[in-house]
């Protein structure tokens, strides 16, 4: 049993009305809603809470590959409106440093090209906070959807990869885009 699919049964046990912040189709929020029972509700951030929350007694999950700062807003949009907020901070302390470090990538080069599965949730998260940072970002899966385009006027590109990605498929995209004239 996961860390968060612990927290899940605990809260189920002890009463809360569970809120799960993650993908809702996801295999992991799945798991984790399997033990918290078919009455919690699965969010991907605070805009999706319901006008009622269903008790006043409210625990929090996260998926582990899911961002702080959506987990922050949820939480921010719930103590108002529960009388007791259980929180479980169950995202990954890996993936967390791996965002802030997509992040910091994102602000010093012109172009980003994250690597990494289109079903993937962690890379489909680094890509989506690099775009907030640079819009030049793109998410590929191979080295073949790579293009020349995306380098014009630029003069440093950066490469960041999900957690899951092969060292193999990135190296064949960093070889690709080295190959290219960028600038």
């Amino acid at each position: 049993m996961s860390k968060a699919q612990e927290a899940a049964r605990v809260l189920a046990s002890e009463g809360y009305s569970t809120v799960i912040v993650g993908e809702a189709d996801h295999p992991e929020v799945a798991g984790i809603k399997a033990y918290a029972g078919e009455d919690a509700l699965v969010i991907s951030d605070a805009s999706e809470l319901p006008a009622r929350i269903p008790s006043r007694r409210v625990g929090v999950v996260v998926q582990t590959t899911q961002v702080e700062e959506v987990l922050n807003d949820v939480v921010c949009s719930l103590l108002p409106r529960t009388n007791e907020l259980r929180v479980y901070n169950t995202i990954c302390s890996a993936t967390s440093l791996r965002q802030q470090a997509a992040r910091e990538l994102a602000a010093q080069v012109d172009v980003v090209v994250v690597v990494g599965g289109h079903n993937s949730g962690n890379t489909t998260r680094l890509a989506e906070i690099c775009r907030e940072v640079n819009p030049r970002t793109h998410h590929v899966e191979t080295a073949d959807e790579v293009r020349a385009e995306w380098f014009d006027c630029a003069r440093v590109a950066g490469v960041t990869a999900g957690a899951s990605t092969p060292d193999e498929q990135m190296q064949g995209v960093i070889q690709k885009i080295e190959g290219m004239d960028i600038g």
